[in-house]
């Protein structure tokens, strides 16, 4: 039956057909990946039950943990090794996933491992499987010439670079293996679940920012499985408890750890086992994470089925190429350009720039709101106040009514403002991280993974000169600051690397077609935001102050002499009861107060950190040379590379100390 599956999906675009990564899964959502890792000596006659085994995982991983709406893809990670890593390939593309195949060397050294291999057709196999990948990223090579790949300590450190990929860049790990954690060897299933696990020792890592990144760190589902090979180990086909059964069948733990943590107390202190305590924490944090992923997910959604949500869109898309000025004549063919090679990230950033916009729309609705219940709430206690003196105790009732009614409408919208700002720094911090790593790409940065074809072919220069200042900066998100509340960007930013395959040629060198793009709409183009923006939030500040003080204006000689003549004219045995009533009158207007104040240092703190880009980007403009020789293309390089880290540190700053939303555990 899977057989037959798989033979109706056989028409899958390959990678070799120049099919941009964006016409293989919805550009606009957020997708889940899973790993997988495993052994390659499998028993024939296990086949079968693996094959089961990874679709009912990937039916309850979409059921326990949806990631959106049904155009949100699963994509499966696997190097295609024989065994392991193609029973979860071909099971996944029968269960309507992506495959995204990482090679640990170039396509054409990789064939050589499959020739003769364990089975007879290994090869057919591979290239079978290799055709339907929508993604092909190559592990930068550890060592030159080609020739030195040859060495089996050489060609372990490959498959390590391999394991290490797939930890890093999934969501969840699958493994199928037999569950013996000492059989340790490079790149092996044992080291890549530890890798997911624990995270990147120091003795394996490119830099100690690798190790101190938890984003990493994730759930491993384990299908245990026997091997040709030690026979000692795993005796049937079973599945290990994961996702949700670990987290019911250990309800009392985990509501033991949540509240250690909560009180302060350090989890080891508790009577939890390490393993189960490490096992809590990583489906606790998937669960968040599939979370974050699952709410962008929904409003993009929603925001495309809006009458004026492709208008949105598209303008998101034209205020990526504005400069500031107001001709725009050559915009369209920098915005081929990028397009061509950054497909996946500029469509995302597009997404996330038109999300955060119309949460911050919400948010200033809600505020106006929030400001116009509280005035209405002082007025309608006014007229109570009046009313309890002279009218029939049924009209006051209902003003009384009215009163709390206003109050409870400013308490919800408080509460939803607070969501409504999360979510809006949220996806203002991914969007501003997507526009580092689209110019980034342009400018050959952090370029992402090279592609290979199932002809072999790897660019002009080969896989390992993409990379910029080591193999720690090949990806955008190790250049991500670490903050704990803005841990689901980095994940985020991790996830595309490798799967934004450009159409065009991909440059690999600094050239001078991107850097004027670079220089015109980035560098230029964000001073003048920057700009705009710091002067509209002073703005916004001052208006903001003088309205907090025309309100206290107001209650001081407006509404408190009148309640206190009220006051001062009552029978010797209602004064208690005035002054209840001025305190109650006076506190909508001191809460309004004091919102506007925390609004107006929200302003200024803003207009702050706008000026700071707005210096850091013109002088960059300033030091960038419109045109580059051979002297200046190194150093240019160097300050779009520093910029981008800078303007990123900067927006996850602002979203850490500003979102109101939790952390991922």
């Amino acid at each position: 039956m899977l057989a037959a599956v798989m033979r109706k999906r056989n028409g899958r675009l390959s990678p070799d057909r120049g099919e941009d990564t964006m016409t293989q899964f919805a550009s606009d959502r957020l997708p889940l990946v899973i790993g997988v890792t495993g052994h390659r000596d499998l028993h024939d006659r296990d086949i079968p039950l693996l094959e089961q085994a990874v679709v009912s995982v990937i039916a309850a991983l979409r059921r326990d943990f949806p990631a959106g709406d049904s155009e949100t893809q699963v994509i499966v990670l696997s190097g295609l090794a024989e065994g392991a890593d193609r029973v979860a390939a071909r099971a996944a593309l029968a269960a309507g996933a992506k495959l995204v195949a990482p090679l640990p060397m170039p396509l054409a050294e990789y064939r050589r491992d499959f020739e003769p291999g364990l089975k007879a057709g290994n090869i057919a196999e591979f290239e079978e499987l290799f055709a339907q990948a929508i993604a092909a990223p190559v592990m930068p090579l550890r060592a030159a010439p080609m020739e030195a790949l040859r060495d089996s300590k050489v060609r372990a450190d490959q498959y390590r670079a391999l394991g290490i990929f797939i930890a890093r860049h999934c969501h969840v790990l699958l493994a199928l293996w037999d569950g013996n954690e000492q059989d340790v060897s490079p790149g092996g299933a044992a080291e890549v679940v530890a890798l997911k696990r624990d995270g990147i020792p120091l003795s394996l890592a490119a830099s100690a920012r690798e190790c101190l990144d938890s984003s990493a760190i994730g759930p491993v589902i384990e299908i245990l499985t026997p091997r040709m090979k030690h026979a000692h180990a795993a005796r049937e086909v079973s599945i290990k408890p994961w996702g949700k059964e670990v987290l019911e069948r250990q309800g009392g733990a985990v509501e033991t750890l949540t509240h250690g943590l909560a009180r302060g107390r350090n989890p080891r202190s508790t009577a939890l086992p390490a393993a189960q305590r490490r096992e809590i924490k990583s489906w606790q944090r998937f669960e968040a994470l599939v979370e974050r992923n699952r709410q962008f997910n929904r409003d993009a959604e929603a925001l495309l089925r809006r009458d004026d949500g492709a208008r949105r869109l598209e303008q998101s898309l034209v205020s990526f190429f504005h400069d500031g000025d107001a001709g725009e004549n050559d915009w369209p063919d920098a915005r081929r350009r990028v397009t061509e090679l950054a497909p996946l990230r500029l469509r995302l950033h597009a997404m996330a720039d038109a999300l955060a916009q119309e949460r911050g729309s919400r948010l200033n609705r809600n505020w106006k709101f929030v400001s116009a219940a509280g005035v209405l709430a002082v007025l309608w206690f006014a007229l109570f106040a009046q009313a309890a003196s002279v009218a029939s105790g049924g009209i006051a009732a209902v003003l009384l009514g009215g009163y709390f009614i206003f109050l409870v409408a400013v308490l919800v919208l408080i509460v939803q403002s607070g969501r409504e700002r999360h979510w809006s720094l949220e996806y203002h911090a991914l969007a501003e991280a997507l526009r580092v790593a689209v110019f980034w790409k342009l400018l050959s940065i952090a370029p992402g993974y090279v592609q290979a074809t199932c002809s072999g072919a790897l660019g002009a220069d080969g896989a390992h000169d993409a990379q910029v200042d080591g193999a720690s900066e090949q990806e955008v998100a190790n250049a991500y600051p670490i903050e704990g509340e803005t841990a689901w960007v980095t994940v985020c930013l991790r996830t595309l690397e490798g799967l934004d395959k450009p159409q065009g040629t991909f440059p690999h060198a600094l050239d001078p077609i991107g850097h004027a793009i670079a220089r015109r709409f980035w560098v230029r183009g964000q001073s003048v935001r920057y700009r705009r923006q710091a002067l509209r939030q002073v703005q916004r500040a001052d208006r903001h102050a003088a309205g907090a003080a025309a309100l206290i204006v107001l209650s001081l000689f407006v509404l408190a002499p009148q309640e206190l003549y009220l006051l001062l004219a009552g029978d010797r045995y209602g004064w208690l009861a005035r002054a209840i009533v001025v305190l109650i009158g006076l506190m909508p207007a001191m809460a309004a107060a004091l919102t506007i104040y925390c609004e107006q240092s929200a302003f200024r703190a803003h207009a702050r950190q706008c000026q700071r880009l707005r210096v850091l980007f013109e002088r960059a403009l300033d030091l960038l040379p419109v045109e580059l020789d051979d002297v200046t293309r190194r150093r240019a390089r160097s300050v779009y590379h520093q910029l981008g880290r800078a303007a990123m540190r900067e927006s996850a700053q602002w979203a850490a100390t500003g979102a109101r939303g939790p952390a991922l555990p």
